[in-house]
């Protein structure tokens, strides 16, 4: 795995993923909302790390959320189209970073 900032062009894809699940991320049940920012603010930070954070860290990250965006797709009452158009966002995030998730 290269680290995002290695490539700008790989850089810019991931920071306008990140951003753009921030924005879909409002649209969240509150509970979920809270965890799945805690989470992007942890991933954001572990990918702008020079050091390079384990492949093991990102992939849980990833996970993680994955794992919320479905909760949240269950309990949501509204907002269903935009909790879709994150996990989208999410797996292009994923396709950005080279990151398997298995």
């Amino acid at each position: 795995m290269s680290n995002a900032s290695d490539h700008p062009s790989e850089s810019q894809t991931v920071q306008d993923r990140l951003a753009s699940l921030r924005q879909l991320a409002q649209a969240f049940p509150k509970e979920q909302r809270e965890d799945v920012l805690l989470e992007l603010d942890d991933l954001s930070t572990d990918l702008a790390n020079t050091d390079g954070p384990s492949l093991q860290t990102l992939q849980q990250r990833l996970k993680r959320l994955a794992a919320i965006a479905m909760m949240a797709r269950m309990f949501a009452t509204s907002n269903q189209q935009a909790i879709e158009e994150f996990a989208s966002n999410l797996v292009e995030l994923t396709q950005a970073t080279k990151i398997e998730v298995e």
